[in-house]
């Protein structure tokens, strides 16, 4: 595990959020010392404050196994201007919402908040038991469940996690209401401190590829040829020309593995562009 004293962890808050729980959990698998946990508004205002701070940590959501990448986050990777700062680790919760309120009584709901994916991935839920009510959305499922709480009406109800029911003390009225409840997100860690240097990890890489056909087959061959096992690809446009895209590539090793060094720089002669974002430790 790592060791080290870090003055700040900045997190996508507020208080109550799946980000806020991956924080937590995080600092409690791994050997780091914090001491300011600082929610954040934002993506981009959370890696504006690690950019700034140089003994910080960052953590952000990356992917959730329901909706699928979380691109703004993939995005902050080429604003990065700061070279040192990289992937240093991987951590995934389960995703588990939750129906709360004032009341106690279902039938009394009549109007439901929460952020618009968890909405989507309790529709199933809200179709069959609340056909009527009316639902809104609002920027986070933490926000929603703080807005119950501190309103005086028992008609109104939140999606949110077991943590803000502790936190702003609302009842559980029905639990587990995932459509699908093998819902998961994985976040990650960012710092500048040193790389995973144990055996077992994963590496975050972008790259372009050179502009000719079969070029994107041809870095995908060199994967398969040395053994790494592709745990995740995904394209972006570049931002430069129409039609051309970036790769984010998520693989199984991390840099200092001799197949790993090897595979990288044969990628070489097929990119026009090339950032390791870091070779990581996964905390589960």
């Amino acid at each position: 595990m790592y060791e080290k004293s870090i003055e700040n962890i900045y997190y996508l808050g507020p208080d109550g959020s799946n980000t806020h729980n991956a924080m937590l959990k995080f600092l409690e698998l791994s050997s780091i010392r914090v001491d300011n946990k600082i929610a954040e508004k934002s993506i981009k205002s959370a890696l504006k404050n690690l950019e700034k701070d140089s003994n910080s940590i960052c953590i952000l959501p990356i992917e959730n196994s329901i909706e699928g990448i979380v691109r703004e986050t993939i995005g902050i990777f080429l604003d990065i201007k700061d070279d040192k700062i990289h992937i240093l680790g991987e951590i995934t919760l389960p995703i588990r919402h939750m129906l709360l309120s004032k009341s106690k009584d279902k039938t009394k709901i009549r109007k439901i908040y929460s952020h618009p994916q968890a909405l989507a991935q309790c529709s199933k839920f809200l179709y069959q038991n609340f056909p009527d009510v009316e639902l809104k959305e609002v920027s986070s499922t933490s926000y929603a469940a703080q807005k119950v709480s501190t309103e005086d009406d028992y008609s109104i109800a939140a999606i949110a996690n077991e943590t803000c029911a502790k936190l702003f003390d609302l009842n559980v009225l029905s639990n587990d209401i995932n459509d699908e409840k093998d819902n998961k997100t994985r976040f990650y860690i960012l710092g500048r401190f040193n790389d995973c240097v144990e055996n077992t990890g994963k590496t975050s890489i972008i790259l372009s590829t050179k502009n000719y056909p079969g070029a994107l087959c041809d870095v995908l061959q060199i994967f398969s040829k040395y053994g790494l096992n592709l745990t995740y690809i995904d394209s972006r446009p570049s931002k430069r020309k129409l039609g051309e895209y970036l790769f984010f590539v998520e693989f199984d090793g991390v840099k200092t593995d001799e197949n790993v060094k090897i595979a990288i720089t044969e990628l070489m002669n097929f990119v026009d562009f090339f950032k390791i974002l870091g070779s990581f430790k996964i905390y589960n």
